[in-house]
């Protein structure tokens, strides 16, 4: 039997491709991808574990928004080391006016912290970590 043992990469069709590369150099940037790739309308960044793409849509493609709800990809979470680094995160969004749709705190549970955010077309992407609260001394 075939043993996934990892994603190697996803690719997210954009509608305006400069818009978006510039998007997901901030965000990647920050989360600690680098942009390793270019060719053409297409654009892949790593961290050394995972690779992230982006392509430019077709001209068919083009002529409708991504809608939430049709069939194909839904959201991207990734998962990061800390309820503090998700924070961070939510902070970054915020500076630099991308669009939050939830922000960071928890949701599912007390476990699951999170902080969900769009792309320029509104692929709702999340960045989470399952882990409880951090356990406060009492006096």
């Amino acid at each position: 039997m075939a043993r996934v043992i990892g994603i190697d990469h996803l690719v997210i069709r954009v509608a305006d491709y400069a818009r978006s590369r510039d998007f997901y150099d901030k965000v990647l940037g920050f989360l600690g991808f680098k942009r390793k790739y270019e060719f053409g309308d297409t654009a892949g960044w790593s961290n050394g574990k995972t690779l992230f793409w982006i392509a430019a849509a077709d001209a068919k493609g083009k002529t409708h928004k991504y809608r939430k709800g049709d069939i194909g990809f839904h959201h991207y979470a990734f998962e990061l080391a800390s309820r503090k680094d998700v924070d961070a995160l939510g902070a970054f969004l915020a500076k630099n006016e991308m669009t939050v749709v939830d922000p960071p705190g928890e949701y599912y549970g007390r476990e699951y912290y999170a902080v969900y955010f769009t792309d320029p077309d509104g692929m709702k992407l999340e960045a989470m970590i399952w882990a409880p609260p951090k356990k406060t001394k009492r006096r």
